[in-house]
């Protein structure tokens, strides 16, 4: 490999540029990519190329981009941002872009305090809060096995155990009572953010197996705790993280899960069409 003798005599304008052409981000790649040329080697280099990776705007403005135009992931998690932190209310058909999504989160941060704010640039900024509040998730848990689930095919389960009282009943304290008595959760009758839980439905619950997030489509809470509920399976993620909440006795398991790409999920399907059909060629 060539090395490039002159480079420490560029101008100094001209390197992050290019960097630029050579730079990547963590999970850029896969939801399994938690290390990149950005974060995890340029760095490393020397003391002006940290401070210039973690400085220069135009650094973390490509690889975002790209994640935006790339991947269906990022630029739906773009727009939930843009659409929840906007005081305006938008077209269903807008378009927007990271400068949009930047503007919104500098505004946001002029109401903190100087001290709180990260020195770092807007686009890292950005990338951090998507990651953070979008493509990471911390929600309870439901762990029952089952071979069968898929996106987009309703099931339901009879909740009995302790654990599982409190959990219904907490992602549905924010719902009317009526919602909680059977009446069906929908864009119909009002409700466009339905309540949601991971059910771990592959064995074991452990960091790096595949679970799904679940809408709720109907409750019935009855009087001891107990609920008949039907949830679809909306997308699968990878679990990061098992644990119990403090101060709490009936071990409620909750989680932190990663969403995985479209590419990824389609992947989990095969897989498991794959070890339901072991003779079956999906190839």
């Amino acid at each position: 490999m060539k090395t490039f003798h002159q480079f420490n005599e560029l101008q100094t304008e001209l390197i992050p540029l290019i960097l630029s052409y050579i730079v990547t981000v963590p999970y850029e790649e896969s939801s399994l990519q938690n290390e990149s040329t950005l974060t995890h080697v340029l760095p490393l280099v020397s003391k002006t190329f940290h401070t210039i990776c973690n400085t220069i705007d135009f650094l973390w403005m490509c690889p975002l981009q790209r994640l935006v135009n790339e991947n269906p992931l990022w630029k739906q998690s773009l727009d939930a941002f843009v659409r929840k932190e906007s005081l305006q209310s938008y077209p269903k058909e807008s378009v927007f872009t990271t400068q949009d999504a930047c503007d919104i989160l500098q505004k946001t941060s002029t109401n903190q305090s100087e001290n709180q704010i990260p020195q770092t640039s807007i686009h890292a900024r950005l990338y951090q809060h998507i990651l953070k509040n979008y493509i990471r998730m911390e929600m309870p848990v439901f762990y029952m096995p089952d071979d069968m689930i898929q996106r987009g095919n309703p099931t339901g389960f009879f909740l009995f155990e302790p654990r599982y009282r409190r959990l219904i009943w907490d992602v549905m304290e924010n719902l009317p009572m009526d919602f909680r008595n059977g009446r069906k959760i929908s864009v119909e009758n009002g409700i466009k953010h339905p309540p949601q839980f991971v059910y771990a439905h592959k064995s074991p619950l452990k960091q790096g197996v595949i679970a799904c997030i679940v809408n709720i489509l109907y409750c019935d809470i009855h009087r001891n705790g107990t609920a008949n509920v039907q949830v679809v399976p909306i997308e699968y993620v990878r679990i990061e993280k098992v644990f119990e909440e403090e101060g709490q006795s009936d071990h409620l398991y909750f989680v932190k899960v990663m969403k995985l790409t479209e590419d990824e999920q389609v992947l989990v399907e095969l897989r498991d069409i794959q070890d339901r059909f072991p003779s079956l060629s999906l190839t």
